[in-house]
Parts: C-alpha cells; structure tokens; sequence
C-alpha cells in the first residue's frame, strides 16, 4: 500500500524490535490505556519505576564545564557599548534581542549591533539568566582592563573593588583645574612626581609627621593683595605607614580672605572613617614652640565636594590676619601635619602634640 513503511526483511525487523525494545517478553505487560503526557501512569515500565536514565546513560558535567558554560552565558550578556556584562537588572534589548545594559540604554539612540531604534524591550529571559548564572559564579574586577585578576561573586566583589588599587581616580589637582589625569590608583604617585601636580613631603622615620611650607609669590606682590582665590599645589603625605592611605593635603585663600586647610584619602569610606589628622600651622621653623592653630579631627574623602567639606566642618579655618603674623619674607607659614588611624567605629583618640619642625620645603602658590 502507498505510503506505508514495509519491512520485508524479519531479520531486520527483528533488528527494529530488539533496538526499541518490543521484543516478546521484554516488556512487563501492555498499557491498558493511552494516558496523558505527564500523568502518573507514565512513569515508565513496572509500577514504582522512575523515568531516570540509568546512571552509565547520564551525562555528568565536570567542574570545569560548569564553569566554561556559565562564562559563555555571561559573554552572550555583554553590553555592546561598555563591553561589560551586566551585573544586575533591568537589562534592555532591542527588537532583534541584542542586549544592552542599563546604564548604556539611556546612552543611545538606536542599537550598536543592528542599528534598531526600538532599545527600551525589556529582555526578561536575559535578566532571569543573568540572576541564575551570577549566583554562584566568580566575576572579574570591573578594574582588570587596569591589571587588577581579582575574581569573586558579584555580592562581595563591590567591597574589594571600593579599595581596589586599579581603580580609576582624578588627580588631586584636579580640583582647581590644573591637571585632568584619570588613571588607575597604583599609577597616582608616579604622575605626580612625573608631571609635578602635586608637592610630594615625605615622613622619615622615626618621626611620623610632614612638615613643610606655604610661599608667597616670588614676584614683587603678596597673596594678601589679591582679591581671587588663591590655589597652591595638594601635598601628597608620603610614609611607610601612610602611603597605603593616599592622603595629601589641600591649602587655599578664597577672594575674601579666608585660609581653608585639610586632608582628604583616596582610601575607600571604611578606611577613611578611621583615619584622623591633626594640622599645626604656625612661624616656620618655630611651629609647636610658639603660638600656632591646630585643627584635630577627621579625613575627608577624595570624592567629596568642597561644599561638602565646609558643611562637615573638617578643615582647619584661618582669616589673612592670624596667617599675616607667620610670614616672613616669602615664606608665609609652616605646617606640621599627623596622621593616624583608630580602631573602626571607635572614639577618636586626641593627637600628640607635634615635635618641633624640621627642614621645610616651600610650597609657592600657582595662581
């Protein structure tokens, strides 16, 4: 008959059956009937038998495969235009599926891969995948285009990259203008020296202070008579102790005469909340045995503004008249800065007083 598939051959037939497992006495009595796809009366041959794969049938992925698949799904989730995969929802894709993530979407105006205008689908598949994959499998620093192979779970890693030492910061005079380098941290003291954006004063043991200058201009005028801020270059607290900090200080008169100094870090916030300093400004060469101003308190951090450290209070605030008295000839004022660190969440412990100063370096202004 047409159509219908013949086998003539009984030894081949027999082949079909034995392969499908219909050979005569082979299987434990007929279904009595044609049950639904999934009904408990499809469980497989026999009463209580399971629908398992013998164990040599199954397909036992190794560690190492496990994790080769699941970085092949974390690629599949790379945002076309940072290169980065998402760590978190939502996550958007055009009408094509190409995916990008959320903090791009808002970037673009059509898709980087096929150009569709339609970016806002949101890809609910990718998102679900995304949660499922990243639960237990270790990512890459966000820094590691720097250098940094740290690898963790994507719940911890934020605290290792808050202190990173591969991640990405402006130079300290950046915030006057003068200098618009961002580069990994490990790389900031290299720049400064290099391209001298920064006064670098050095803590020789035992003491564990940094003494130095602020000057006047060396032309035939004063910072007094100016009637615009006044910036003179961040001083970089480099020790053994303190280099693993990255603090360096800040000192500058605004148009109206007022003497602003303090500290900031680029240590992440759990650091830098410990952190404490104490700045003594006084005549050089005389500071700590004569009249001088101290500020004692708290480090400020690299990423506050400068409106945010005047509201916390943590600077040292002078007028042109207490600073007048320091000066002589160009050199306008010593300062004498500690630092020290407290246990975490503890009482700040009041700073020793200051040796007497050594040998100064001048710190003339830029502007």
């Amino acid at each position: 008959m047409s159509g219908e598939f013949v086998v003539d051959n009984p030894e081949v037939e027999e082949d079909l059956l034995s392969q499908y497992g219909l050979v005569e006495g082979e299987v434990g009595g007929s279904e009595s009937q044609n049950t639904p796809w999934g009904g408990e009366a499809v469980l497989g041959v026999g009463e209580g038998s399971s629908s398992t794969l013998p164990a040599s049938d199954q397909v036992q992925n190794t560690p190492e495969q496990d994790k080769k698949r699941k970085a092949e799904q974390l690629e599949w989730m790379e945002c076309p235009v940072c290169l980065e995969t998402p760590r978190s929802g939502p996550i958007y894709s055009c009408r094509k599926g190409h995916i990008i993530c959320k903090e791009c979407q808002p970037k673009v105006s059509q898709c980087p891969t096929c150009r569709d205008r339609h970016t806002d689908c949101r890809s609910l598949i990718a998102e679900k995948l995304l949660e499922a994959t990243l639960k237990d499998t270790p990512v890459s620093c966000k820094y590691r285009g720097s250098g940094c192979l740290f690898e963790d779970l994507v719940v911890t890693l934020i605290d290792h990259e808050s202190g990173c030492m591969f991640r990405s910061v402006r130079c300290p005079a950046s915030h006057r203008g003068a200098c618009n380098w961002l580069g990994p941290l490990n790389k900031l003291i290299q720049h400064v020296i290099q391209q001298k954006c920064a006064q670098v004063v050095k803590a020789k043991p035992p003491n564990s202070f940094f003494v130095s200058t602020i000057g006047d201009f060396a032309q035939d005028q004063t910072v007094f008579s100016k009637s615009t801020a006044t910036h003179w270059k961040p001083v970089m607290l480099i020790s053994q102790e303190a280099l693993k900090f990255f603090c360096y200080a800040i000192f500058y008169r605004d148009a109206h005469g007022y003497w602003f100094s303090y500290v900031r870090s680029f240590a992440p916030p759990c650091i830098t909340e410990t952190l404490r300093v104490e700045i003594r400004i006084g005549k050089a060469g005389s500071v700590g045995d004569s009249e001088s101003f101290v500020y004692g308190g708290c480090v400020s951090s690299s990423e506050a503004t400068e409106q945010e450290i005047q509201e916390s209070g943590h600077f040292l605030l002078l007028r042109d008249g207490q600073v007048k008295k320091f000066k002589v000839d160009k050199t306008i004022m010593e300062y004498n800065i500690t630092l020290k660190q407290v246990e975490s969440g503890g009482p700040s412990q009041p700073s020793q007083p200051c040796p007497p100063a050594g040998p100064s370096q001048v710190n003339n202004p830029t502007n």
